[in-house]
């Protein structure tokens, strides 16, 4: 008997897969997938990927890490690249060196989309799963107004915070908290090196408002709450009345719950859909692209448990958030000046301006080493 050739061998270890939700997880997902020789299809709901849009699209520049050959091509999605974020309360106002980056959400979210099918996934667009039979997903082409059915070996659900796939596939963790944003962009004078931030109970209690430029005259200006976000919104609004408001977006966040489980049989979760949000900041996209590079690893050995074990640093990472998210929530405005103080001073500006938040154990461990009195602010955990 003739040997197989490695691509034959290749073709006979290829799954068919299925990604529910065409976002930069999703996306970066099939990416991997099928450029590893899974026939990867990706079902999105909307007429276009990017939209509606649900983010501030704010990065850290643990970005580049994933496409370090990326400089000619992160252009097309580029808005901005901040040097520094000044953080304000009630009393207090400190500038933090940190290099940021400012995307344009719907053509970063583009960008994954092609990266996607220039490896040979499929994308289709207006396919919303609706629900499931069996071993078969029924979707909903929405254009044609049909139901088709789709047998794979593998399904992924990427399809956001209230993940239908992971619910269908009872790995949905319902004990799940959820924030709801709201942001603005809006047109005023703006510092476009620079973002602010604003922390205490005058600007938001349970979280923290942004105002992220665009350029010298649009801005990103929202906030997060678990409740009345809106009126804690127009609140905030009312004392920039310099400001026009253009356009209004918001969206729900997940927090990540440390039980999330990652896989239910043929079915795995990741993104937003498996709660992988930092509860400091909901920032989701480097978490989410990390999860996506474990699940891709497993699925191509072949050995599908190993998501969840090698997840391990991640889920460590978001549950130390989840800590600080407690500390925090439980913050007076006087902590905060507190915190702002002991921030404000040049070996701990040097610290954060080398491990983002993205990195949140060096981070955190150097702090405490060079400024022990942050210790202080643990008493809010009990």
């Amino acid at each position: 008997m003739d040997q197989l050739t490695s691509k034959e061998q290749a073709a006979l270890r290829a799954k068919s897969i299925a990604i529910i939700g065409a976002g930069p997880i999703g996306c970066y997902t099939a990416h991997l997938l099928a450029k590893a020789g899974h026939n990867v299809e990706v079902f999105e709901e909307h007429q276009q990927i990017g939209n509606p849009i649900q983010c501030t699209g704010l990065l850290t520049a643990d970005f580049d890490k994933f496409f370090p050959d990326l400089k000619d091509q992160k252009h097309n999605f580029l808005v901005s690249t901040f040097k520094s974020v000044t953080v304000k309360t009630k009393n207090k106002s400190i500038k933090i060196p940190q290099k940021e980056y400012l995307v344009c959400r719907t053509k970063f979210d583009q960008f994954f989309g092609k990266l996607a099918t220039k490896s040979g996934a499929k994308i289709h667009l207006n396919h919303s799963f609706r629900r499931k039979e069996g071993n078969s997903l029924i979707i909903k082409d929405s254009i044609n107004k049909e139901e088709k059915f789709f047998t794979p070996d593998i399904v992924i659900a990427a399809d956001g915070p209230l993940s239908k796939t992971a619910k269908a596939f009872n790995i949905f963790h319902k004990l799940r908290t959820n924030y709801y944003g709201i942001q603005a962009v809006v047109e005023g004078k703006f510092n476009e090196d620079n973002f602010d931030v604003f922390f205490g109970e005058q600007f938001c209690k349970d979280f923290f408002v942004w105002v992220v430029p665009e350029s010298q005259t649009t801005a990103r200006v929202g906030l997060c709450s678990k409740k009345n976000s809106k009126a804690i919104f127009d609140q905030f609004m009312k004392k920039h009345k310099e400001w026009t408001i253009k356009e209004m977006q918001a969206g729900v966040i997940p927090i990540f719950h440390n039980d999330q489980i990652l896989q239910s049989k043929n079915c795995f979760v990741v993104g937003d859909a498996a709660g992988q949000v930092k509860a400091t900041t909901l920032g989701g996209l480097i978490p989410g692209l990390r999860a996506a590079e474990k699940l891709a690893t497993a699925i191509n050995n072949n050995n599908y448990r190993s998501y969840q074990s090698k997840s391990l640093k991640i889920r460590i990472e978001l549950q130390l958030h989840k800590q600080i998210r407690k500390v925090m929530d439980n913050f007076s405005d006087q902590d905060w000046d507190s915190l702002l103080t002991l921030t404000n001073q040049q070996k701990v500006k040097d610290i954060m301006s080398q491990y983002s938040r993205d990195n949140p154990i060096p981070l955190i461990t150097k702090l405490l080493i060079k400024e022990p009195r942050y210790l202080k602010f643990l008493k809010h955990l009990f």
